[in-house]
C-alpha cells in the first residue's frame, strides 16, 4: 500500500486527521465516503499509523509499527470486508468480542469496515450496540461509496469525511508511473475513477483490444475505406460474443472518448484530448466538423441507454454503426 495518491488528492483529509490528532480531538468513529477509486482505505490506514506509530513525528510510515500497518499485519488493526457481498452479523459480533478484550500491549486499536452500506440490518444493529460500548483507545473507520445507503443511525454515530473525486490527470500519472503507456493511461483515467480498476482492466487483457477496435471503427467511419460493420465482425468478434455488458459499456465509453478527442482536436483544445496519439495524425481526422462529431456522440449516448435492457448484441451494433456512419 502506498499513500501518494492520498497525499496528492486528499490534502483536506490529511489536514483534518493530523490536526485532530495533535489537538487530541480524534472522534472514535469516522465514516469515510467518496466515489470508487478515492483513497478511503489508504486514509484509514493513515489514521491507524497516526495512532500506533512509534516515532516522535507521527506517522513516520517507516518504523516497525507503521510497516506492519502498511503490510496489513498489525494485530491492533482489524479490517472487515463484505462476505459474499454483505457485511454480516457474525462479522460485527466477532468485532465486538475482539474489542471487548483488553489489548495485551495497551496500545490504541482501530477497526476498519469496508462497504458499510452493505451491512445487513442485523449486522447494523449489532454494530450500533458495539459503537455505543466502544471504550477509550478504540477507534473505527467505516468506508462507503454510497453514503445515503448507510442507515441513518450509523451515519449519526460517526463523523463523516468526504473524499474528493480524483482528477483524471492524477490517475493517468499514477498509471504512467507503474509503466502503463501514456495514451492508454489517459484513456483509462477518463473511463474510471479507480487506479485498481484500471489495472484490473489491463490484467483482463481486453481493454487494449477494445481501444484498437474503436480506433479502427472511427477511422473507417471517417475515411469510408471500409464498412464499420465489416470491421466489427472481422476484428470485434471478441466483443460480439461477450455476455458481460460491462465491456459493452466500456466500448461505448471509449467511442465517446475518441470522438470527444476529435472534437477537442478540431477546436484546438489539445490539453483536453484523451486519445493522445491522434495529435500526431492531425490530417487523418479533420474530415468531421464539430457539429458532425457532436451528433455522433449524442447517438452513441442514446444507444448506451438501450444497454440497460435485454437486447440482441449483433442487432444493437448493426443499428448503432449504421446510425453513426452516415
Amino acid at each position: 500500500m502506498t499513500f501518494d495518491v492520498l497525499f496528492d488528492t486528499q490534502k483536506h483529509v490529511i489536514k483534518l486527521l493530523d490536526n485532530s490528532y495533535k489537538k487530541g480531538r480524534l472522534v472514535h468513529t469516522y465514516l469515510f465516503e467518496g466515489a470508487k477509486g478515492t483513497p478511503k482505505l489508504e486514509a484509514a490506514y493513515y489514521l491507524a499509523a497516526l495512532l500506533l506509530c512509534a516515532s516522535v513525528e507521527k506517522p513516520c510510515l517507516k518504523c516497525p509499527e507503521c510497516r506492519k500497518i502498511i503490510n496489513g499485519t498489525h494485530r491492533n488493526v482489524i479490517l472487515v470486508s463484505p462476505d459474499n457481498n454483505a457485511i454480516k452479523k457474525e462479522q460485527t459480533d466477532n468485532l465486538g468480542k475482539e474489542f471487548s478484550l483488553k489489548p495485551v500491549d495497551e496500545k490504541n486499536r482501530i477497526f476498519i469496515i469496508r462497504d458499510i452500506d452493505r451491512a445487513t440490518m442485523s449486522a447494523a444493529n449489532s454494530l450500533l450496540k458495539f459503537l455505543e460500548e466502544t471504550g477509550p483507545g478504540n477507534y473505527g473507520v467505516l468506508i462507503t461509496e454510497n453514503l445515503y445507503n448507510v442507515i441513518p443511525t450509523i451515519r449519526s454515530r460517526a463523523q463523516i469525511v468526504s473524499f474528493r473525486q480524483l482528477p483524471p490527470r492524477a490517475i493517468a500519472d499514477k498509471l504512467i508511473s507503474l509503466g502503463i503507456e501514456e495514451e492508454t493511461s489517459y484513456i483509462l483515467a477518463h473511463i474510471t475513477n479507480s487506479v485498481d480498476e484500471c489495472l484490473e482492466m489491463i490484467n483482463e487483457g481486453k481493454i487494449l483490444d477494445l481501444i484498437d477496435l474503436v480506433k479502427k471503427i472511427v477511422n473507417n467511419i471517417i475515411t469510408k475505406e471500409k464498412s464499420p460493420l465489416l470491421t466489427i465482425h472481422e476484428d470485434g468478434k471478441f466483443l460480439l460474443s461477450e455476455s458481460d455488458k460491462r465491456f459493452h459499456n466500456i466500448f461505448l465509453d471509449l467511442m465517446i472518448a475518441f470522438l470527444s478527442s476529435l472534437l477537442y482536436l478540431n477546436l484546438k483544445q489539445n490539453e483536453k484530448i484523451i486519445f493522445r496519439n491522434i495529435i500526431h495524425d492531425l490530417e487523418s481526422y479533420d474530415d468531421l466538423s464539430p457539429r458532425q462529431i457532436i451528433e455522433r456522440i449524442e447517438k452513441i449516448l442514446n444507444y448506451k441507454q438501450k444497454l440497460k435492457y435485454n437486447i440482441n448484441i449483433d442487432l444493437f451494433y448493426t443499428q448503432m454503426l449504421l446510425a453513426i456512419a452516415v
